[in-house]
């Protein structure tokens, strides 16, 4: 298991928050700030982790969980840190996150739940930490952190749950979140309000979030070559504008003959024109919102030869054309 090396990152910034030279906890060959090439690099999860107990050892700070989580920067999650940034309100930037969330971290899982006028973001490590307090601290202040990123600093959690047991003090936390934290809980999350989680944000941009979520899951399918779905979708994603996309051509992409690739698909329970009407139907919900794009453009992007084949078929999904949906939700 592996985490995306850039989120080292966070803990460079927080030693240098406290003052410590980050080199004394984290090896040159392991990352280094301002190279352009760690952006494809991971790291195995167990050195991250030792790294984490290193870092925790020097500064022996209670609340450095929290100090963490303020670090945070988009660019330490790749394109998922920036499609965040791109996404239309809370709530869709962190469907994102559950979705691709082996983009930064192989071992965290999201869940989310709509509980009356409240959405929770709960996490779960599915191994034990050797630092449970100090990363669930952590996660959950990063997760307030990147949504004040895009709402305001005046975003406060409707409540916010952690299984650690009550800190000596925990002002620190009160202060950090905005609201008093309940500890010795079943889970750690937190819950934003919805009229939080749906408002609008004015840095919504479906170009960029559509951009970066191909970066991410592109870099998501060369961590798991074995996921036949994963390694099949990004194929057709990079097949697609050719308009030459085919069982025979994703096959030969993925060094398998058209007969292995069906067999694999099946066993998936999918077929591939199931596979490939569904990859066009998710992209072209993307750029038709998008005046930059005229149907023209959608329908080659998508793989058609003409607009007529793409208006069909987007009959065939919608019940209107293109046209008329593009109107009806402008």
């Amino acid at each position: 298991m592996t985490v995306y090396a850039p989120l080292v990152g966070m803990l460079w910034r927080t030693l240098e928050s406290y003052g410590i030279d980050p080199r004394r906890v984290v090896d040159e060959h392991v990352y280094q700030p301002g190279e352009p090439y760690w952006h494809t690099r991971r790291i195995p999860w167990k050195a991250y982790e030792q790294m984490e107990l290193k870092a925790a050892e020097l500064v022996s700070d209670p609340v450095a969980g929290l100090r963490a989580g303020e670090m945070i920067h988009p660019s330490h999650l790749g394109a998922l840190g920036h499609a965040w940034l791109a996404s239309s309100n809370l709530l869709t930037a962190i469907q994102r996150a559950q979705r691709f969330s082996r983009m930064y971290h192989e071992l965290i899982r999201i869940f989310i739940t709509e509980e009356n006028d409240v959405v929770k973001v709960a996490y779960h490590l599915r191994q034990p930490s050797a630092l449970p307090d100090l990363v669930a601290d952590a996660q959950l202040a990063s997760l307030v952190s990147m949504c004040r990123l895009n709402f305001g600093k005046s975003l406060v959690p409707a409540y916010v749950r952690m299984c650690r047991s009550p800190p000596g003090d925990s002002k620190p936390w009160t202060t950090y979140f905005g609201v008093e934290v309940a500890f010795n809980q079943s889970e750690n999350c937190v819950a934003l309000r919805k009229s939080d989680a749906l408002k609008p944000l004015t840095g919504y941009d479906p170009a960029l979030t559509a951009l970066h979520d191909d970066v991410v899951r592109h870099h998501i399918s060369s961590l798991d070559r074995s996921n036949i779905l994963n390694t099949a979708i990004a194929a057709i994603m990079r097949q697609l504008p050719s308009g030459e996309v085919s069982e025979k051509s994703i096959a030969s992409e993925l060094n398998l003959t058209t007969r292995t690739l069906n067999r694999k698909l099946r066993d998936q329970g999918v077929g591939f024109r199931m596979l490939l009407t569904s990859v066009r139907k998710e992209m072209v919900e993307r750029y038709i919102r998008d005046p930059v794009y005229c149907i023209t453009e959608i329908s080659f992007l998508l793989g058609y030869n003409d607009t007529s084949a793409f208006s069909r078929a987007f009959r065939r999904w919608y019940g209107q054309s293109p046209t008329e949906f593009r109107e009806g939700a402008s």
